[in-house]
């Protein structure tokens, strides 16, 4: 579900300014076109209440943004920053009630370049 949304989300006009609609689950295609972005599911919590779930979850979400070089791969960082960060409302068939960066890293010296981001979404199946 949380993917869905994640999708949604990144098909922002920044954002695909610079990536198209090349957002993929998991791990980019063989021979991708660049930059592109691939997302993750790496955690996953619900949270519990004293008498009944209330269906809130809490993920954490894996961005792998790869593009020709390291410019590149932070223009993009940045665009899905500018959209992500403290995000709330409704996308992707789930209540989204707030997005917040955990981190982001350098992955690998070599082109192409990646930058990984992670994310904290709290959200709720409508």
């Amino acid at each position: 579900m949380i993917g869905a949304a994640v999708v949604e989300l990144l098909a922002a006009p920044d954002v695909v300014a610079l990536i198209g609609d090349r957002v993929y689950p998991v791990r980019l295609p063989d021979e991708p076109e660049l930059p592109a972005v691939a997302y993750q599911v790496i955690d996953e919590k619900r949270a519990r209440g004293a008498v009944s779930n209330p269906g809130i979850v809490f993920s954490l979400v894996q961005l792998s943004i790869v593009a020709a070089d390291y410019d590149a791969a932070y223009a993009v960082a940045w665009a899905v920053r500018r959209r992500l960060e403290r995000w709330r409302g409704e996308v992707g068939g789930v209540m989204v009630y707030d997005v917040l960066e955990d981190g982001a890293q350098d992955v690998g010296e070599d082109a192409p370049h990646l930058v990984a981001m992670t994310w904290r979404i709290h959200w709720k199946a409508n």
